[in-house]
């Protein structure tokens, strides 16, 4: 059995993000008064930073021993919470930007990660081919 890419799924994941937020710019340009746009603009660009961000610590803590690679993990975890904090503080005291758009900008990068990993799951299972099953008697 392989073992997972997660630096290729992260890879793709944030290309995938890169069109979505290229796309949304270009309709903020042409809408530039419309603030579900703008918290969908600024919640993925968080995001995108998150997991960008996510992926970089992981490859560091690899060679660490048990109890540092923990304790550098629970580090980002803080530090990725803050942010999220921040942006949210940030876009609740701005009125041109929606809130509820921001929040699920920065739901948007997770979602498209965990759906490429399903489908990622789905195809290599189908290329494993068929499991034998056994009875228990």
């Amino acid at each position: 059995m392989r073992d997972w890419d997660f630096e290729g799924q992260l890879a793709r994941t944030l290309r995938i993000s890169g069109f979505i937020l290229v796309f949304l710019c270009l309709v903020a340009f042409s809408r530039p008064k419309d603030p579900i746009i703008w918290g969908f603009v600024v919640g993925t660009a968080a995001g995108m930073w998150n997991a960008f961000f996510l992926g970089k610590r992981l490859a560091s803590v690899i060679s660490l021993s048990v109890p540092k690679a923990n304790t550098r993990m629970k580090v980002g975890f803080a530090l990725r919470l803050s942010i999220i904090f921040a942006v949210l503080f940030f876009v609740a005291d701005t009125r041109w930007i929606s809130l509820y758009a921001a929040g699920a900008g920065l739901f948007l990068v997770p979602c498209i990660f965990s759906f490429g990993a399903v489908v990622n799951s789905i195809r290599l299972s189908r290329e494993a081919g068929e499991v034998r099953s056994f009875k228990i008697e």
